[in-house]
């Protein structure tokens, strides 16, 4: 006979991980155990588990980004984490906007180890080497929108019809030299400490 403490302790559990899985909700004892596995000399990591530690090495690594005072200051957003199979490296992509990136590639490169240390504080276990990569895709898709935008009406459509003006279409030459560009708030402060 089977004993139905046993199914209903059984089904609870099967319901919590299912809920935890699909909508985020931190169980804590599989990181724990992921991590502490990684002390082990064994280190070839499946493809679950390269996610599984890929998303804890991100939220670390925002947590650490955000309460720095100089890399809280740039305003980075961490696009993704990737952590390679072997547990040597570890990827970081952030969000590239165009202006600007020379000077957060300089600070990332000289806080890297001490990223490095206190994400390894953290979690507990020796953090790999960090790579930091920037992500262009924003820029992509901003290039490609303003191609499409003159694609769609050309380059003087604008002068020509009054429906291109109201709708603000793509704007002339002469319009684009003559306005400044706005420089962010972060970025003036990074130069004038230069």
């Amino acid at each position: 006979m089977i004993d139905m403490n046993f199914c209903i302790q059984a089904i609870g559990k099967s319901f919590q991980k299912s809920m935890g899985t699909r909508y985020g909700i931190d169980m804590g004892l599989e990181d724990r155990l992921l991590l502490v596995s990684l002390g082990t000399k064994q280190r070839r990591l499946d493809e679950k588990k390269v996610i599984q530690l890929s998303r804890i090495l991100e939220e670390r690594v925002g947590e650490v980004i955000a309460t720095d005072e100089t890399l809280g200051q740039l305003q980075l957003q961490i696009t993704r984490v990737r952590v390679d199979r072997g547990f040597t490296q570890v990827s970081v992509y952030w969000m590239c906007r165009g202006e600007g990136d020379l000077e957060v590639i300089d600070i990332l490169d000289q806080t890297k180890n001490q990223i490095k240390r206190r994400i390894s504080e953290s979690i507990g276990i020796t953090c790999p080497e960090m790579k930091f990569i920037g992500d262009k895709s924003l820029l992509m898709k901003q290039e490609m929108d303003k191609l499409f935008r003159e694609a769609d009406y050309g380059i003087d459509y604008r002068s020509l019809s009054r429906s291109a003006s109201i709708l603000g279409n793509v704007k002339s030459e002469d319009e684009q030299v003559g306005r400044k560009r706005n420089v962010p708030k972060w970025l003036t402060g990074i130069r004038e400490k230069k």
